[in-house]
C-alpha cells in the first residue's frame, strides 16, 4: 500500500511543483511512473556521489600518507664523500681474501675476528666503489651500528637505513632498525637478513654463514664470530643472481649465441696457433657478427660475440653472466692468453672493464679499475699505472659504443689497424707511481692533475678511428 507521500494529491502537487501540466487524459498510473522515475534518477546519481566521494577521500588518504611515508625515510642530508687510501684497498682485498680462505679450507674450526680499522677500510672501498652511497659499520660498547646511506635517483633527497646489532646471550642479531625516522621491528629486519642470504647463496652454505653469524659476539673491541663445529663453507652464489633479471638487464640472456662465438675462438686457434693478439680475435669475430647480423639474426650478435672474447681471454667464469645456462666447464683452458699493446695485463684491463660495464654502469666500471690501481700503488703493489687506467677506459667505451659502431666498415680494418682503433697511444702516460708520487705529482686520485690526465686519455679515446667513424690505414696483416 503506498504511503501519503505516494498518494494521488502528493504525486499531482509533486508534479505541479516541478511545473510540468498534467493533461486531463493523463491517469494516476502516469503519474506515479513520473515520480517513480524523478525518484529512481535521483538515487542513482546519489548512489555516483557516494562511490565518487568515497574514492576520492580513499585516493587522497592514500597520498597524504605516501607523502608522509616518503618524509619520513628520507632526507635532504646530503651525502659526504668517504676518503680513501691505498692502504683501504689493500686491507680490504687482504680481509676479504683471508676471510672466504678461512670459510672454505677450515678443519672443523672457524674463527674470524674484525677490528674497527679493517671495518673502516672496507666501508671506504665499498662507498668508493658506490660514489653516490655511503656505508658505515662501528664498534662501540653498545653493539655493532650499521648504517647505510644512498640517494632518489628522482630526487635530490637521499634514504638512510641503520641498525644495531648485539649479542643478547643466546645469539648475535639485529635488535633496533630504522629506515629513515621509520622504527622496523627487529625479528622483521632479522628475517629480511636471513631471506637475504638464502636467496644470494646456495645451500647448505647459507645455513651455514647464518648459523656462524648468530655465535657473533664483541671482545676486545673486536667483532668475532667462532664455530667449533663448522665444515667447509662452499661459496656459491644462486643462480638467479647471474640472471638478466636480477641484473636490472632487459634481455631474458645476456648472450644466447655465446656459445657459437666461443667455437669460432678456438677453430681461430687452431688455425693461426701462434696469434695472439687480441685485436685480430675481436675483429674477426666483430665481422662474424656484421655476416650474421646481416643476414637476419639478432643485433645482440656483437654483443654475443664480446662475451666471448671476455669469456675465453678474461675470465671464464663471466659465463655465468652471459649466459647462465651454459656450465663453466663447456668453456674449456683451452684459449691462449691475449695481449693488447704487446701486453697481456692489459687485455686483461679491457675486457674486464668492457665485462662490468655490460653488467652494470660506466662509472662503477671506472671506479672498479681505479680501485685496482689504487692497490697497486700500497707499498709493495706495481705502483699506479696511468697505461693501465687508459686500458680500462678504453674497454668500457668499447662496450659502450658496441651498438653505435659503424659495422659496414669493419671488414676495411686488420688487426694492426683495429688496435690502433681500439687503444689510445699509451707511450707517454706514467707507470710505476707510488702513492706519495701519485700525491705528490698529481694531488692524488682525486686531484686536479690526476683528473686533467684522466680527462687527456678520454679525448684520445673519443678520438679513437672506431668512434670517429674512419679507419686508420695500417699495413696489411691479418
Amino acid at each position: 500500500m503506498l504511503d501519503r507521500r505516494h498518494s494521488p494529491k502528493f504525486l499531482n502537487r509533486f508534479v505541479r511543483s516541478k511545473s510540468l501540466r498534467l493533461t486531463k487524459n493523463q491517469s494516476l498510473t502516469d503519474d506515479f511512473v513520473l515520480y517513480f522515475c524523478h525518484w529512481s534518477n535521483n538515487w542513482q546519481d546519489a548512489v555516483r556521489y557516494t562511490w565518487l566521494k568515497r574514492l576520492l577521500i580513499t585516493f587522497f588518504a592514500v597520498l597524504m600518507l605516501a607523502i608522509l611515508l616518503f618524509f619520513s625515510i628520507t632526507s635532504a642530508e646530503k651525502i659526504q664523500p668517504r676518503s680513501i687510501s691505498s692502504d683501504d684497498v689493500r686491507l680490504s682485498h687482504q680481509v676479504l681474501t683471508e676471510t672466504v680462505d678461512t670459510l672454505r679450507n677450515n678443519t672443523g674450526r672457524i674463527a674470524l675476528q674484525f677490528d674497527q680499522q679493517q671495518l673502516d677500510a672496507l666501508m671506504n672501498v665499498a662507498s668508493y666503489a658506490l660514489p653516490q652511497a655511503r656505508f658505515s659499520i662501528v664498534i662501540s660498547p653498545y653493539g655493532v651500528a650499521i648504517s647505510v646511506q644512498a640517494p632518489l635517483f628522482f630526487h635530490s633527497r637521499s634514504i638512510r637505513a641503520g641498525c644495531l646489532l648485539l649479542n643478547d646471550g643466546t645469539r648475535f642479531a639485529i635488535v633496533q632498525c630504522q629506515l629513515g625516522k621509520l622504527p622496523v621491528p627487529a625479528f622483521v629486519a632479522n628475517w629480511i637478513l636471513q631471506q637475504a642470504v638464502k636467496k644470494a647463496v646456495t645451500a647448505p652454505a647459507d645455513e651455514q654463514l647464518l648459523r656462524l653469524f648468530a655465535s657473533g659476539r664483541l671482545t676486545d673491541e673486536r667483532l668475532v664470530f667462532i664455530d667449533d663445529n663448522a665444515s667447509p663453507i662452499a661459496l656459491n652464489l644462486q643462480n638467479t643472481l647471474y640472471s638478466p633479471v636480477a641484473l636490472l638487464q632487459d634481455t631474458p640472456v645476456l648472450a644466447p649465441d655465446i656459445v657459437f662465438y666461443l667455437n669460432e675462438l678456438k677453430q681461430l686457434q687452431r688455425q693461426y696457433p701462434g696469434e695472439r693478439r687480441l685485436a685480430f680475435f675481436a675483429l674477426n669475430l666483430l665481422n662474424t657478427a656484421h655476416q650474421r647480423r646481416a643476414s637476419g639474426s639478432h643485433s645482440s650478435q656483437y654483443h654475443d660475440a664480446t662475451w666471448a672474447l671476455i669469456v675465453a681471454f678474461g675470465n671464464r667464469k663471466f659465463i655465468h653472466f652471459a649466459n647462465n645456462t651454459v656450465p663453466a666447464n663447456q668453456v674449456g683452458r683451452r684459449f691462449v692468453p691475449a695481449i693488447l699493446s704487446n701486453r697481456r695485463d692489459l687485455a686483461q684491463h679491457f675486457l674486464y672493464s668492457a665485462a662490468f660495464k655490460l653488467l652494470s654502469s660506466a662509472q662503477l666500471s671506472e671506479q672498479i679499475g681505479n680501485l685496482k690501481e689504487l692497490m697497486d700503488a700500497a707499498e709493495g703493489g706495481s705502483g699506479f699505472s696511468f697505461v693501465d687506467l687508459a686500458a680500462d677506459r678504453a674497454g668500457i667505451q668499447f662496450a659502450l659504443q658496441l651498438d653505435q659502431l659503424q659495422h659496414a666498415q669493419l671488414p676495411l680494418y686488420n688487426s694492426i689497424s683495429f688496435e690502433q682503433a681500439i687503444i689510445p697511444p699509451l707511450h707517454d702516460l706514467p707507470e710505476g707511481l707510488s702513492e706519495q708520487q701519485l700525491a705528490q705529482l698529481y694531488g692524488g686520485y682525486e686531484g686536479e692533475g690526476f683528473k686533467q690526465l684522466e680527462q687527456e686519455i678520454m679525448a684520445r679515446i673519443a678520438a679513437l678511428p672506431l668512434y670517429r667513424h674512419t679507419v686508420i690505414a695500417g699495413p696489411e696483416a691479418q
